[in-house]
């Protein structure tokens, strides 16, 4: 008896750990992999990215191009003409590649566990697209330290994401293209600097992620939530190379009109600096934009094809010429 008492024991004590184990990987397996929680897999095959600098900044799509092909902005849809299809993805920053993941007949995630490659991946209309690679060049007379602008002095131009504006003929209003999609986006500038010479200094590359819209989420919350990394690591990069800027929106304007919209810029919630450079010396930057799927808000069921614009902003300012400096 006392042998049959200890074996039910035993056996209760086996099937509380059980349903134990069942509920926390339940509640794993969602706070993890909600993005995939999908019968239809969300994308974004129409996109506007625009590339801006201020006074002291030429950029390029060529680090030897003749003076008169270097200026202050850059179209991703004058290289790039045909639909960029963008899917859920995630970076893990340990190896510097970004990640797919395995679905079911079902729809639902199996795993996280799909490399991508720029080659394979990058800038495609078809079904290999994922995310937008987009390589330029800096170059500067003066020593600068450059870091991203919130709204440039004419407020013409700025950094930020945003559904696109789409004009409602019937209803005379705009509409909002982006579906939403814009809160779980985000741009990755992978950093290599130069000498005077065009040879590359030696350090590593600095790979830092912008994420936009970080206080706007689906369920109306106006908090910050953390994008934590497939790592395990509380967010995609660490702290120091993380930049978080709060919702960028646009209104109509009053009265309504079809060519005009105003702009509601939130305010960067770290120090939104990216790099220095000295006087005649050059960058490469590897521009990245994805579709996060660690994001919270990357969660959602449509057939349509979501509409986003994208305009990134560099601001520079004189700095004593010391001699270069460690990125951040």
């Amino acid at each position: 008896m006392k042998l049959t008492r200890n074996t039910q024991a035993n056996f209760f004590n086996v099937l509380k750990l059980f349903y134990l184990l069942l509920i926390l990987l339940i509640l794993l397996s969602t706070a993890t992999y909600t993005w995939f929680s999908l019968s239809r897999v969300p994308k974004i095959n129409d996109m506007a990215l625009y590339i801006s600098m201020a006074s002291g900044l030429e950029i390029s799509h060529d680090m030897n191009a003749p003076d008169e092909e270097w200026g202050q902005t850059l179209l991703y849809g004058e290289h790039y003409e045909e639909n960029t299809v963008l899917r859920p993805v995630t970076y893990l920053d340990e190896e510097g590649i970004f990640y797919a993941a395995t679905v079911g007949s079902d729809g639902r995630i199996i795993a996280v566990n799909y490399p991508l490659s720029d080659e394979r991946n990058a800038n495609k209309s078809d079904i290999n697209g994922y995310y937008v690679k987009f390589v330029f060049y800096a170059r500067t007379n003066d020593s600068v330290t450059v870091e991203l602008s919130s709204v440039d002095p004419n407020g013409e131009h700025g950094t930020y994401v945003v559904g696109m504006p789409l004009w409602n003929t019937e209803e005379i209003i705009h509409n909002d293209g982006g579906m939403g999609f814009q809160s779980a986006m985000r741009i990755g500038f992978r950093i290599t600097r130069y000498d005077r010479n065009n040879q590359p200094l030696n350090e590593e590359p600095v790979f830092i992620v912008y994420e936009p819209n970080c206080n706007r989420h689906l369920s109306g919350s106006l908090d910050y939530i953390a994008t934590p990394s497939i790592s395990g690591a509380e967010h995609l990069v660490p702290a120091e190379r993380l930049i978080r800027h709060e919702v960028t929106s646009w209104l109509e304007a009053f009265p309504v009109q079809k060519d005009l919209l105003i702009y509601d810029h939130g305010n960067f919630i770290d120090d939104p600096h990216l790099f220095d450079l000295d006087a005649g010396c050059k960058a490469k930057i590897e521009l990245y934009l994805w579709l996060e799927g660690q994001d919270i808000d990357c969660c959602y069921e449509t057939s349509k094809a979501a509409k986003i614009l994208a305009s990134i902003q560099f601001y520079s300012t004189s700095k004593p010429q010391s001699g270069m400096e460690d990125i951040r």
